[in-house]
């Protein structure tokens, strides 16, 4: 067959569908940890560490407020001897009291800012991704069924094709000599074959019918044994 397909082996679908469902599924579980990932830093960063920032600048408002209470205290009242007590421990405590309240805003103030940062990156994200998360849905199952159309097509093609090759191969080539016992047949055939001599005019009586090209029997011959020739020379 001219137009006939090479098929080495049709199995090599099968392995390539399989690897194709495969990545399909893996690419799927790792977009699903991605975006489970990013949704879990956003309420993270939106309500656990906004709610625990809040909560530590309020403490530590409290906090400066008591030590700014004691250093006054310190300041108004005198010792039991008049003398003006010393507000040295208390102004150290104001100090500590005043740097973690000031740390407290300032991871409050970057946990609102990280916040909105992520708002946004989370949304560039799925944007970004959403046209493998299509190909993933969409694109890789279409292209599995025509794998599966592929593989039932071609298996059809290959139970319908050993026939065909069978008689394809039984057809010798034109220009090809012919097998050892096949010359004789044909030679046989054409002897056979071959129409027979048309018989000449019948001798006429006292005449030898002698073949076309026969040489003439030399004197003495051809007579039987103990008879003379018939016409003796003279």
């Amino acid at each position: 067959m001219a137009d006939a397909a090479r098929i080495d082996s049709i199995d090599v679908i099968r392995t390539f569908r399989a690897a194709l469902w495969k990545f399909a599924e893996t690419a799927n579980a790792a977009l699903g940890d991605a975006e489970s990932d990013v949704n879990k830093t956003l309420v993270w960063l939106e309500n656990e560490q906004q709610t625990h920032w809040q909560h530590q600048v309020r403490v530590r408002m409290e906090a400066v407020a008591a030590a700014k209470d004691k250093v006054r205290q310190k300041q108004l009242f005198k010792d039991s001897t008049g003398r003006q007590q010393s507000a040295v421990d208390e102004q150290k405590l104001l100090s500590i009291a005043q740097r973690k309240l000031q740390e407290a805003e300032q991871k409050l103030a970057a946990t609102k800012a990280w916040s909105r940062r992520m708002q946004r990156e989370t949304h560039n994200y799925k944007g970004g991704v959403q046209r493998l998360q299509t190909v993933i849905s969409v694109d890789l199952p279409n292209a599995v069924a025509s794998l599966d159309r592929m593989y039932a097509a071609l298996e059809k093609y290959v139970a319908a094709g050993p026939a065909s090759a069978a008689s394809t191969a039984a057809t010798a080539p034109s220009g090809a000599p012919p097998a050892a016992g096949e010359g004789g047949g044909a030679m046989a055939r054409a002897v056979t074959e071959a129409p027979a001599a048309k018989p000449g005019p019948e001798p006429a009586e006292g005449e030898v019918d002698v073949a076309p090209g026969a040489a003439e029997p030399a004197a003495g011959e051809g007579a039987p044994a103990g008879e003379a020739p018939a016409n003796p020379p003279a």
